[in-house]
């Protein structure tokens, strides 16, 4: 939220000192673009870490503090050790997508730091197309104007 605020306040003192909005425009289609490439990279560097990680079973243990963020994340059990996931949980409907009467299949990374679960698996798979798509639509209709 600040972040926007920030932006409008840029936005006014720009206006206020004489840019034209036909500038402002450029620099906020220059800023989507590039929040847009960030993330579509983001997203392509754990798709690429997904597909080098180990097929495991595992049991869900429990939701915590992730050790790297303060993201909430949730914990599998992999051969008596605890991994976090990579992602944060999802906040809703907790007992039913996190359950530990179940095993289920998560990948392990390669430094067994933590664990990529079907939630995070559908996430990178669906960013990382959908990504792609959306780039190839965005040239396709830049070189058309």
């Amino acid at each position: 939220m600040e972040f926007i605020l920030v932006l409008a306040i840029i936005a006014v003192l720009c206006l206020v000192i004489g840019v034209k909005p036909i500038y402002l425009l450029a620099a906020a289609a220059a800023l989507l673009g590039l929040i847009y490439t960030v993330s579509l990279l983001l997203l392509m560097f754990f798709f690429v870490r997904m597909l080098f990680a180990k097929k495991h079973k595992a049991v869900f243990s429990r939701i915590d503090k992730s050790p790297r963020s303060n993201f909430k994340v949730a914990y599998y059990k992999i051969d008596d050790a605890e991994y976090p996931n990579i992602f944060p949980e999802e906040g809703f409907m907790q007992n039913r997508l996190y359950r530990s009467d179940k095993s289920c299949t998560v990948f392990l990374s390669r430094n067994k730091k933590f664990v990529f679960d079907k939630f995070s698996c559908a996430t990178c798979t669906i960013g990382f197309i959908l990504g792609i798509v959306t780039a190839l639509a965005a040239v396709l209709i830049i070189t058309r104007i």
